[in-house]
Order: C-alpha cells, then structure tokens, then sequence
C-alpha cells in the first residue's frame, strides 16, 4: 500500500486556489450564450448547416437517384419512447424512415451530410420543393443516416408531434408502394 506524503497533499493555499479556478470555469461554462441554447429558426438553422456544413458538397449526383425515388426500399414510421413520468414511458411518432439502397461509394456520414445541405437549401429556398420527406417548410428536422447490410436507414426526425406527422405524410406521399409496418425504437 502506498502512502501519500505531506508533500504530495495541496496545501490549504493550493487546494483554495485550485477550487477557486474549478468554479470559475464552470461558471464561465454554464453562464455563455451559447447559441444552440437560444431558440432558433428554421431559417436560422438552414443557414447555419448551410455554412457550416455545405461548402464544396454537391447534391446533384450523390442524392439524385434518392431523391426521384430510385433507390428508396422501404418507408416506415420512426416511433421512439417519450418518458411521460417516473414510471410510465410512451411510444410518440417521430418523424419517418426512409431505407434505400446503397450507392457505390457512398458513406452513411456523406449520405447524412449532403442530405442535411439539402434540407438546408430547400429550407431556404435555394432547391424547389419535390415534396420529399427529408426537409419541411418552417421546421427544423433533424437526418441521421445509418449503414443497414443492403443500405441506408434515414431517420427523419422532429421533437414535435405535428412535425413528425408532416413528415411522415410526406414520406407515405413521395414513396407510397413502399410503405412498411412500424417498428420501435427501443
């Protein structure tokens, strides 16, 4: 077992010293004005992703083939647990799923990136509205794209109900003969 010596200790000047930094980072930490935590617009939101995210990405080729339909397998909707209380959790639509099969050389995180700049674009204005499922007018949604073993699983997603059910409309109206059953996110 090994002993700590008198020296090894912070002094009382140090350890007052030390804590005194601590709780001035964390509340430089808690007290900024972070942007994410203020409300922001959809707007707002399209135009940070669009230049945050969106220099050099080209929609055209990656997402065309998604985009008129082509290679969408399924569509489904994305329900998740919303906990209502301590003891009592619910399902809640979330939005859609959409599968597709993969492209070559496409990527789960560049088939997220270029389909978020789109979203971002058409939010602004900068894409006509084709009524796919992957943006909604004056909504904030939220894409994340996940490796499935024939493709893609996109998860179209919002924390609000109404929201959730546009976008599932809108999935069920761009690819109605692929519709399949729910599943849960559990």
């Amino acid at each position: 077992m090994k002993h700590l010596s008198q020296d090894s200790l912070l002094s009382p000047g140090r350890y007052a010293a030390t804590a005194a930094a601590l709780v001035a980072i964390a509340a430089a930490g808690c007290g900024s004005s972070d942007s994410n935590s203020q409300a922001k617009t959809a707007a707002d939101h399209a135009n940070e992703i669009a230049t945050t995210r969106c220099n050099g990405v080209n929609e055209g080729q990656p997402i065309a083939s998604l985009l008129s339909g082509q290679t969408v397998m399924g569509v489904r909707p994305l329900y998740g647990a919303t906990v209502t209380s301590k003891s009592d959790a619910r399902e809640q639509l979330h939005g859609a799923v959409v599968m597709v099969a993969s492209e070559p050389g496409t990527t789960a995180e560049w088939l997220d990136r270029v389909l978020e700049c789109h979203s971002a674009g058409a939010t602004l204005g900068q894409t006509v509205d084709d009524g796919d499922p992957f943006f909604l007018p004056d909504a904030i949604v939220d894409i994340t794209v996940q490796p499935t073993k024939d493709g893609f699983a996109i998860q179209v997603a919002t924390n609000s109900p109404r929201d959730a059910q546009r976008i599932l409309d809108r999935a069920t109206a761009w690819a109605p003969s692929k519709v399949v059953p729910a599943v849960s996110m559990r």
